[in-house]
């Protein structure tokens, strides 16, 4: 079953999705695109597929009429995704949109609308839910330890959430950014590979331009949550970033406040700090006499891949090294309350269960 998008020559939106999720869930996320995008505005879809062959980029290229698909075949990670659709992208605003979400009625028209009417902002983020229902993010606080948290304890959102309102960090799964906005701070930082901390470096890369992040509540979309890849990767994955996050705003952090577990005071106290930045940014905007502009960075597809590629291996030498450390120390464990007296070190058969 085919569907249809309209692609105009002059769009004022790009929609970036890339793909690494199942097909069944981009196809479900290019449908609702599909259902609820209005008339008035006009865009165009490119679609990144990671790892991907002719054959299923020509798939999608037929099944749903109206998208530019791009393919590689080594993973760009979501920030390499990104930046390949960026080289290609003509909008004044550019949404990246995860290929495990779909869109609800006024989703762009509300992103659009608050991107137009506050110049201070370089990126406008979305409220997310999942499909039960439940809120999974309206935006998060970023703490001195590069950690995030909602601006609120408990379970239950509080009211502020529905309006328009700063934000420290955003997620990407539906994030629009100003495309001058991105070309400034150099696009995404694809040292964050294969994802995690691609939307915090982002936030904290917009702090240093003066563009505050905003999140729309009345812009919606529900998104699957997890990964194809294991918990155990993914945690690893997420450490090394964190590590590098730290590296890199080691320095900025440090303006941030100080990670203080179940306490509203530490909440209010970020609270305030984010909203006072902003007003700082619609003030310069306000004052500022001319538009400073920034070119859009030179892209070489081929060099990109090699780039990825090598740290796509690098970071599976490490796992591969972490994982044998891992073993290393589960074998000294077992073979320190396993071995009876006098006897060597314990067999493999031990540690798979055999007796």
């Amino acid at each position: 079953m085919s569907l249809e998008l309209r692609r105009s020559s002059a769009p004022r939106v790009s929609i970036i999705i890339p793909a690494t999720a199942k097909p069944d869930l981009l196809q479900a996320c290019l449908a609702s695109l599909a259902r609820n995008l209005p008339n008035d505005i006009p865009y165009e879809t490119i679609v990144v597929l990671n790892e991907a062959k002719p054959e299923p980029a020509a798939q999608l290229a037929k099944s749903a009429i109206g998208i530019e698909v791009v393919s590689s075949p080594v993973n760009l990670g979501l920030a390499g995704a990104g930046n390949r659709a960026r080289a290609l992208a003509q909008g004044e605003y550019l949404i990246l949109l995860h290929d495990d979400s779909e869109i609800e009625p006024g989703w762009l028209e509300a992103l659009v609308e608050t991107a137009d009417s506050h110049p201070e902002a370089g990126a406008v983020f979305s409220r997310v839910h999942s499909f039960d229902g439940s809120l999974q993010t309206a935006g998060g606080i970023i703490w001195r330890n590069a950690t995030v948290s909602h601006p609120w304890l408990g379970g239950s959102p509080p009211d502020f959430i529905d309006r328009v309102r700063p934000i420290d960090t955003p997620g990407t799964s539906s994030l629009l950014v100003r495309a001058s906005a991105w070309d400034a701070v150099g696009g995404l930082d694809e040292r964050f590979y294969p994802v995690y901390f691609v939307d915090l470096n982002l936030a904290m890369s917009l702090r240093q331009i003066d563009k505050v992040v905003l999140c729309d509540p009345r812009s919606r979309t529900r998104h699957h949550q997890g990964g194809k890849r294991s918990i155990r990767f993914r945690g690893f994955v997420f450490y090394i970033n964190r590590q590098l996050f730290i590296e890199k705003w080691g320095s900025a952090l440090e303006s941030l406040e100080p990670w203080e577990e179940n306490s509203q005071d530490a909440i209010d106290r970020a609270l305030i700090r984010t909203e006072a930045f902003a007003d700082q940014c619609r003030r310069r905007v306000a004052n500022a006499t001319k538009t400073s502009t920034a070119e859009r960075p030179a892209f070489d597809p081929a060099e990109q891949e090699m780039r990825c590629w090598e740290k796509s291996r690098d970071i599976q030498t490490l796992y591969a090294a972490y994982l044998s450390k891992m073993l290393d120390q589960a074998e000294a464990e077992l073979a320190r309350h396993r071995s009876p007296p006098g006897q060597g070190v314990w067999q493999a058969g031990d540690f798979l269960g055999r007796k």
